[in-house]
């Protein structure tokens, strides 16, 4: 049967424009990072209400994913898309004009409801995709996210020097823009027709309780315990990063933003290309046991850094420890789930991040205001837990 036109399957050039559109997403979301606990310091917060700032985000994210994803099933990804841009757009002008701490919390739970459309961008690579390709393109998602946190960051620290609007302003106008693009050359890829056989399973899509089943497999929960906790520990980063580098090394919000971009730039290469080549060698396990002592190494040598060189050097030795752990623990959520469950369980993994991004801010902030070194000094602690973990794991057959 002839595939009606308005039903067409979208090739490559549909996930060039997906991956752009999710990559602007994730610049705007950069830009406005690194200034966040500059701009709450000025607001006279504490570290605590730092972590609290930052720790929202992941709250409003954790909850409102799983209805972003249902509303895709029932009304198509192109919408649910737009909707959320617009979302973001709004949370930045609200950034942009804070004039209290409450204006900033205010935004950052805007962004995080109109930041929880990824699983959506996710869906949409599923619809197009034969399911032998789906891990390949599904990597379009974390090179955007490595893109994004170099790019932005950067933009941030130059917008921050002109004035305190500029940088919200930027972000806003790049999620309009991205709108734009979204609305004008983005196709549905969820037929009317497969809308209402999708309505059961998304009925069941409660990331707690879908959670709670995960748990169950033995397996399986050591590999999510594992990923909470190396996510945990780099979180330190996200509250705290910025007031360590004020703090300590007397670095403006331009700096601090070249910080998260050096940070983001390496991570992006241990995460695109050197990750891939390692896997094949030596297997996930054997991967994230290694990248475990980097990881560990480079919070403690953050946390002790005495001069400007050694804090890059500490960054640098933390984004390798992180880029070489994650993928493939993700990768190994996705071989231990039964295959009829692969998507659910894949879901799960996302809600376990951003509860990991939740625990770990909001430890991070209150670490912060017992000194500046406490917040990494406590994630080394937890990445070495994971690093211990990881040795209790039993290698899988490595693919060929």
């Amino acid at each position: 049967m002839t595939t009606p036109p308005s039903e067409e399957r979208p090739g490559p050039r549909a996930l060039l424009v997906l991956f752009l559109t999710v990559l602007l997403d994730l610049v705007g979301f950069g830009i406005v990072l690194p200034l966040l606990p500059l701009y709450a310091d000025e607001f006279g917060a504490t570290g605590a209400a730092v972590g609290l700032l930052v720790t929202v985000y992941s709250v409003a994210q954790f909850f409102m994913a799983p209805l972003w994803g249902r509303l895709s099933d029932r009304y198509g990804r192109k919408p649910i898309l737009i909707l959320g841009l617009l979302g973001s757009a709004v949370a930045y002008l609200v950034f942009a004009w804070s004039q209290n701490l409450l204006w900033l919390f205010a935004s950052r739970i805007l962004a995080g409801i109109g930041g929880a459309t990824i699983p959506v961008a996710e869906a949409y690579i599923a619809d197009v995709t034969p399911p032998e390709r789906r891990a390949g393109n599904m990597g379009l998602i974390g090179a955007a996210f490595g893109l994004g946190f170099t790019i932005g960051p950067a933009l941030g620290g130059v917008m921050a020097s002109i004035s305190f609007e500029a940088p919200g302003y930027l972000a806003a106008g790049l999620c309009l823009v991205n709108a734009f693009i979204a609305a004008s050359l983005i196709h549905e890829t969820l037929p009317r027709s497969r809308r209402a056989e999708l309505q059961p399973l998304a009925a069941a899509g409660h990331p707690v309780v879908a959670m709670a089943r995960a748990l169950r497999m033995p397996e399986l929960r050591q590999v999510l315990i594992l990923y909470f906790l190396f996510t945990a520990a780099f979180a330190v980063i996200q509250p705290t990063l910025s007031l360590f580098g004020q703090v300590r090394f007397e670095l403006g919000n331009r700096q601090v933003g070249y910080l998260f971009a050096f940070l983001g730039l390496v991570s992006a290469a241990m995460q695109g290309g050197i990750v891939r080549r390692l896997v094949p060698r030596f297997g996930e396990v054997r991967l994230i046991q290694m990248s475990g002592i980097p990881f560990v190494i480079g919070l403690v040598l953050l946390g002790l850094a005495p001069s400007l060189p050694i804090l890059l050097l500490a960054l640098a030795i933390l984004a390798i420890g992180y880029g070489g752990a994650l993928p493939p623990v993700l990768g190994l959520v996705s071989r231990v789930a039964p295959e009829h469950v692969q998507g659910g369980v894949l879901g799960v993994g996302q809600s376990v991040g951003s509860l990991a991004r939740i625990v770990g801010p909001l430890a991070a902030g209150f670490a912060f205001d017992v000194g500046p070194s406490t917040p990494y000094l406590l994630g080394a602690i937890v990445a070495g837990l994971a690093t211990v973990l990881a040795i209790t794991l039993v290698p899988l057959p490595r693919t060929p």
